[in-house]
C-alpha cells in the first residue's frame, strides 16, 4: 500500500509527463531549485505544503484541487500563461515516461539469488547491481517498498546504518 506522500509523489510525476515537461521546467516554473525538485518527486527529498502548493499552482490549482483524487488534468487552455508557454513548446516533443515497467521485483529478487550482496545490505546496495539505466530512475524508497511485500518475506531489516535501514536475508540469521 502506498504511503501518502508517494502518491503525492506519483501525482506529481504525472503532471509533469502528462504536459511532457522536464524536472527542469517544472523547478524554474515553481520556484525550485531543480535538485529539490527532483529530490521530492524521486521521494529522496522532503513533501511539505508549501512545495506542493507551489507545484499546484503551476496548474492553476489550489494544493487542496491538486491533491483531491477526484480531480481532473487541467487542459492546456486552463493553465497559467506561464506553464502554457512551456506545455505549448513541448507539445510535440517525444517524452520517455519514467513510469517504465522495469519488473522490479523480478530484478530485485535476481540480485538477492546472486548472492553478490554482502551478509547485511542497504536499498542502496541492491540500487547499485541493478542495470546503469534503471539506477538513473529508480529511486532507494522503491527498493524498499518493493522489498517489504509479499514474497519477500526472506528479507529482515536488522538495524540502521544512518539514516538507511540494513537488511539481511533470514537464512544467513
Amino acid at each position: 500500500m502506498k504511503s501518502e506522500n508517494q502518491k503525492i509523489r506519483d501525482l506529481i510525476r504525472k503532471y509533469r509527463e502528462h504536459f511532457k515537461c522536464s524536472r527542469k521546467e517544472i523547478a524554474d516554473l515553481a520556484k525550485l531549485k531543480e535538485t529539490l525538485y527532483t529530490s521530492i518527486e524521486i521521494g529522496t527529498g522532503n513533501i511539505d505544503f508549501d512545495r506542493t502548493a507551489s507545484i499546484a499552482r503551476i496548474y492553476g490549482l489550489s494544493l487542496l484541487d491538486f491533491i483531491n483524487p477526484k480531480q481532473k488534468i487541467p487542459e492546456i487552455e486552463f493553465l497559467p500563461a506561464a506553464t502554457r508557454r512551456v506545455v505549448f513548446e513541448n507539445k510535440d516533443k517525444q517524452f520517455p515516461s519514467s513510469n517504465i515497467n522495469p519488473n522490479l521485483p523480478e530484478k530485485i529478487r535476481s540480485i538477492l539469488d546472486s548472492r553478490q550482496l554482502p551478509q547485511q545490505f542497504t536499498t542502496n546496495d541492491i540500487k547499485l547491481l541493478l542495470p546503469q539505466d534503471l539506477q538513473k530512475v529508480i529511486a532507494r524508497s522503491r527498493i524498499a517498498d518493493t522489498i517489504s511485500r509479499k514474497g519477500f518475506e526472506d528479507i529482515v531489516e536488522v538495524g540502521k546504518i544512518g539514516r538507511s535501514k540494513l537488511y539481511e536475508i533470514r537464512g544467513n540469521l
